[in-house]
């Protein structure tokens, strides 16, 4: 008798959603640049707790509404020294 084909252990979990059910990637997945909380789509409209803050290169971070002088001086220091924005750590 031949024995049934099993799946591997990549294959089992690409099957069950990759070990992390909450996390969604099809989803638009943003977090503040300054806080690092997730931040849901809905939260760009009203109200408005979540705003998009543009550096002067153009380039578009997304920030907590409570976050937002925070966020704002980081993109400053951006556009003084031309090194990457720094941002903190993403959490949900």
């Amino acid at each position: 008798m031949k024995r049934e084909k099993r799946l591997t252990k990549r294959e089992r979990k690409a099957a069950e959603g990759g070990g992390q059910p909450h996390h969604h990637h099809d989803e638009q997945h943003i977090h503040c640049i300054s806080c690092g909380r997730h931040l849901d789509a809905a939260e760009f409209q009203d109200p408005v707790t979540a705003k998009l803050i543009a550096c002067e290169h153009g380039s578009r971070f997304p920030s907590c509404v409570g976050c937002e002088t925070r966020t704002r001086a980081a993109l400053a220091e951006h556009d003084r020294t031309g090194k990457p924005v720094k941002t903190a750590s993403a959490w949900h």
